[in-house]
């Protein structure tokens, strides 16, 4: 899909991958609704606007884990721009350590925030796309702790492992008549807040050994998800130092029940 005319919508757009994103897309000539509980998000719409020279980021705040605010985004999309056309699951947040001590609801919120939420964007997402007979793409953020099991964060790979496999789950959806595409990108630690946050606050050896990404190298492979229609119910690996892979895990196959089966994906 060409970014150029389109509209975003982000969540966890005031910082990291979602405000670097906002202004990689607006670059191409996008917009972007960006949505976040942290109100700064405010202050990178008004200065992508100010960039730009007129309106083309609007802040919402928005608590991924409140399914209303998730909606809510996508009717903004639509009254501030006319249309939604792509979807970024970008919200997160780490796991506990040590993860055993802490309690159920901090928890529950790892789940809502890293696997609920994304599932919920995606759909709202999708079911826009399929009443407006229109094409579009959702671009869900996993992790590589989603492929290698971690004593440290357990909670947390499993919500990314699972962000992997409703991705590969969607697969299908490209065989739509209107196209939607929906992929995932995973990258190892990145220097972004939460990474920061956990190598100050961690044994640090970890880090060391795996290295730490760019911002801007995670999210050039968000732009491929979007701009790249050979791409479909697939997860990016991103590992400092490599050349980032695409992981060839099994995806949904035309079942009948969504698409019918008429190609291979």
């Amino acid at each position: 899909m060409q970014i150029s005319g389109k509209v975003a919508v982000i969540t966890g757009g005031s910082r990291g991958f979602g405000k670097r994103l906002a202004e990689m897309i607006t670059d191409k000539g996008g917009k972007v609704v960006l949505g976040d509980i942290l109100e700064i998000g405010q202050q990178v719409a008004e200065q992508l606007n100010a960039q730009h020279g007129k309106k083309v980021a609007v802040f919402q705040k928005c608590d991924v884990t409140k399914f209303s605010d998730i909606s809510a985004l996508v009717d903004r999309a639509v009254s501030e721009f006319g249309v939604l056309d792509i979807m970024v699951n970008n919200a997160g947040i780490g796991g506990s350590v040590p993860w055993a001590e802490d309690d159920g609801q901090a928890l529950s919120r790892t789940i809502d925030v890293n696997l609920k939420g994304p599932i919920e964007g995606t759909r709202v997402a999708v079911r826009y796309f399929m009443e407006n007979a229109r094409r579009g793409c959702v671009v869900n953020v996993s992790s590589m702790m989603g492929f290698f099991p971690a004593e440290f964060g357990p909670v947390y790979g499993a919500t990314k492992s699972g962000v992997v496999n409703f991705t590969a789950s969607c697969a299908t959806l490209a065989l739509l008549d209107q196209p939607i595409h929906v992929n995932a990108v995973a990258p190892n630690f990145a220097d972004t807040d939460m990474g920061r946050d956990a190598k100050l606050g961690g044994d640090n050896k970890i880090f060391e050994k795996n290295g730490m990404l760019t911002v801007d190298e995670v999210v050039v492979e968000m732009i491929r998800c979007i701009e790249d229609e050979t791409l479909a119910g697939d997860t990016i690996k991103i590992l400092a130092g490599f050349k980032p892979l695409v992981h060839k895990g099994r995806k949904a196959v035309p079942s009948g029940i969504i698409t019918k089966p008429k190609s291979k994906l």
